[in-house]
């Protein structure tokens, strides 16, 4: 019968004549691990780029378009789809304005699409509808300073929160930090709404 001191003993001497077979599978076995998170990690990063610079292109046409008038006056999601100013790769489905992920995304004075009235010169870009990683996701995305400097906040709205980020605030700043993100941001149902 074999103890447990012979099979210690037999693991031992095993491990010792075949450390450097056992140490590179160790390494190998590291590096598939590190190269698949990096992969995925990388495909991910990606998406929340295309993203982010559909939000940037679209801000970037309605301040273009509207660079003449004294407002934003007339603003809204529909104008947005009439006067075709929405982002390259964003589509239309049923008369709304398809975000990247799929989502429904709102341009006007909220997060609903409204028309923005007289004289006002803020608008709203909502992306609705966002699960948790999206939420995160566009929520931290960094932005370039030339659009930051266009921005007045950003909210992050769901069924048990509503919380606006602003420059210089104490606990909820801007650019938003990801770790505030995965507090607030719930499973579905999320709305990131950026304010400009």
């Amino acid at each position: 019968m074999i103890n447990v001191k012979d099979i210690i003993s037999i693991t031992v001497k095993l491990i010792k004549k075949y450390k450097i077979i056992i140490s590179s599978m160790l390494i190998s076995a590291i590096v598939i691990l590190c190269s698949i998170h990096f992969f995925v990690y990388s495909k991910e990063a990606k998406k929340f780029e295309i993203a982010g610079q559909q939000i940037v292109e679209l801000s970037q046409n309605i301040i273009k378009h509207y660079q003449t008038s004294p407002s934003y006056w007339g603003l809204s999601s529909s104008e947005i789809i009439g006067k075709k100013m929405y982002a390259d790769n964003m589509n239309i489905e049923n008369g709304k304005l398809i975000g990247y992920f799929g989502n429904i995304v709102e341009v006007g004075a909220d997060e609903k699409g409204n028309i923005v009235m007289p004289t006002s010169k803020n608008f709203v870009i909502a992306y609705n509808g966002l699960n948790k990683k999206q939420c995160i996701g566009i929520g931290s995305h960094k932005f370039n300073k030339s659009f930051w400097l266009k921005v007045i906040k950003m909210t992050i709205k769901n069924d048990t929160n509503t919380q606006d980020f602003l420059w210089g605030h104490k606990d909820y700043w801007l650019p938003i930090k990801r770790k505030k993100l995965e507090d607030l941001c719930q499973k579905d149902d999320n709305s990131v709404i950026i304010h400009f």
